[in-house]
């Protein structure tokens, strides 16, 4: 079973070398993807320089670039990863007995940012939880479901949030315990709680069927 990993990126350069590093000496998927949004920085000079992932350009928008990555990927299973966000060991190989064995057909993992505050642990607990299923948990789906259920929505503020809704009317994820390690960035710039405060205003105002967009262009600077 081959594993395609997708990358979404967009001015990451200050990241994006650590996550590929960590997947090519740990993992070593069947490809890598690269889908570079545009960025001023050096995100995708890093990426060509990995001289693994195959890079990409897309116009920005996190579901318009993985949906346009899952177009260049050749593997049976999609796994898509966010360009601060790191696997755990024997990730690919737990994925494959998921699938394989036990047959599941999507899930993602439970996660762990990279600061040790009480606080930050706290939130990720949650990640244990269908309700509490976001992109930076690296979703992976089969290829079939992926292209049958039509791929991220790109008209929608919160593409993760959605699609997960939709897997889990056709299928059961799985969450697998070992954790992503992600970045605290967003937190530890703006503060823990505020930052819980207005993802969880947001998330509540999209449940609520609001047209939450401009609030997350404004809340979030570096929005996808």
């Amino acid at each position: 079973m081959n594993i395609s990993v997708i990358v979404p990126a967009l001015n990451e350069e200050s990241v994006i070398g650590k996550t590929l590093s960590n997947l090519t000496s740990h993992h070593q998927p069947h490809e890598v993807i690269v889908v570079d949004g545009g960025s001023r920085d050096q995100t995708r000079d890093i990426a060509i320089a990995s001289g693994f992932a195959k890079v990409i350009s897309s116009e920005p928008g996190r579901a318009r670039q993985m949906n346009l990555g899952a177009k260049q990927t050749s593997g049976d299973v999609l796994l898509f990863l966010h360009a601060d966000t790191k696997l755990p060991k024997n990730a690919l190989e737990i994925i494959r007995q998921k699938i394989e064995n036990q047959s599941f057909k999507a899930g993602r993992f439970r996660l762990k940012f990279d600061e040790e505050k009480w606080l930050l642990r706290f939130f990720a607990s949650y990640t244990r939880f269908h309700s509490f299923s976001y992109g930076d948990q690296a979703f992976f789906v089969t290829r079939s479901l992926f292209d049958s259920i039509g791929g991220f929505r790109e008209d929608v503020p919160f593409e993760d949030i959605e699609f997960y809704k939709r897997l889990r009317k056709i299928t059961r994820p799985v969450i697998i315990k070992e954790p992503v390690i992600t970045s605290a960035r967003r937190f530890t710039s703006v503060g823990c709680m505020k930052q819980k405060f207005i993802n969880l205003f947001l998330v509540g105002l999209y449940y609520a069927g609001w047209d939450v967009l401009s609030f997350k262009e404004k809340w979030y600077p570096d929005v996808r």
